[in-house]
């Protein structure tokens, strides 16, 4: 099925469809490879991309073991192209909320709190397949490895500091195939970082998120001398009408405008003959959290990052 699906998706999009990655990455035509498959071939696919030559940008989670992002590392050691990884730091409300803690307006941050939510009212249309999220032989894991790297990437964003533990609990507490394949649909992960700082991370799949599209996305900091929150919906204008209130966020709604940024940033750089802000450290240093939250979860106990 999933050549099946590719060829189809390479019809509707009227560009060729490629047998295998080393023809998607000849340098002698191609600039830029994306990886996007089900990620347990994630690190596979990049180094072989990355050994081409070309620039890489691979979709999270770049890999579902920390040795498989550090044998991409040391390769990036030994081949011509940048290597970046999905991520959603480019979003506006967490790039502004990041400068007003550069500026002082928060004093110093004591506390993060950070929420993803994905609606399972989107899920037929927002999964292509069930089984790339809920099949560890596919995604690796569970909505853990799916989606905390989002909220560890917004606390590693705004607080530039060494995560020195972690402690997670999760369930499968809403969707039937994520309890049958033995994997979370929701966690709760609390993070100490160093300096005493501290984070609580809450991500999950649940049946109607509070957003405006299929995932909702929010950020809290509590700071010495002020508290900020930012949400990837906002601002948006408000339309009060016959049919009911209206939301339209202002650039896009928060499951697009990001990653939006985040594609217009990579390119831009990579025109510019730079490196695109986020790469395989930043998805390392995500994928640790990651790890040490299921590990955490078999323990029982807090753990360090690996």
């Amino acid at each position: 099925w999933m050549h099946a699906d590719g060829r189809r998706a390479a019809a509707d999009a009227g560009v060729p469809w490629l047998e295998d990655i080393r023809s998607a990455s000849d340098p002698d035509r191609v600039d830029l490879t994306v990886v996007c498959s089900e990620p347990t071939r994630h690190a596979r696919l990049a180094a072989d991309a990355m050994s081409a030559g070309v620039h890489v940008l691979v979709d999270k989670p770049v890999a579902t073991t920390l040795a498989d992002v550090d044998a991409l590392l040391d390769l990036d050691r030994f081949t011509p192209g940048t290597v970046s990884v999905v991520n959603r730091t480019h979003a506006a409300a967490l790039r502004r909320t990041r400068a007003w803690i550069d500026a002082g307006h928060l004093g110093l941050p004591r506390h993060v709190d950070a929420e993803f939510l994905a609606s399972g009212a989107f899920f037929a249309r927002s999964v292509e397949r069930p089984e790339l999220v809920v099949d560890p032989a596919l995604s690796g894991g569970g909505e853990i490895l799916n989606f905390l790297g989002y909220c560890a990437d917004a606390v590693l964003h705004l607080t530039g500091l060494e995560v020195e533990s972690v402690y997670a609990m999760s369930g499968a507490l809403f969707a039937a195939g994520h309890a049958e394949h033995g994997v979370e649909d929701t966690a709760v992960v609390s993070l100490g970082l160093s300096n005493g700082v501290t984070a609580t991370l809450t991500v999950g799949r649940i049946p109607f998120a509070p957003g405006l599209g299929p995932t909702s996305s929010s950020v809290r900091v509590l700071g010495s001398h002020g508290h900020a929150t930012a949400d990837d919906d906002q601002p948006a204008v408000l339309r009060f009408g016959a049919e009911g209130l209206a939301a339209h966020p202002i650039g896009g709604g928060g499951g697009v405008a990001p990653v939006r940024a985040w594609l217009t940033h990579v390119v831009d750089r990579l025109i510019a003959g730079a490196a695109p802000d986020y790469g395989l450290a930043e998805a390392r240093a995500s994928l640790a959290v990651i790890d040490a939250a299921y590990r955490s979860i078999a323990a029982g106990d807090a753990v360090r990052p690996g």
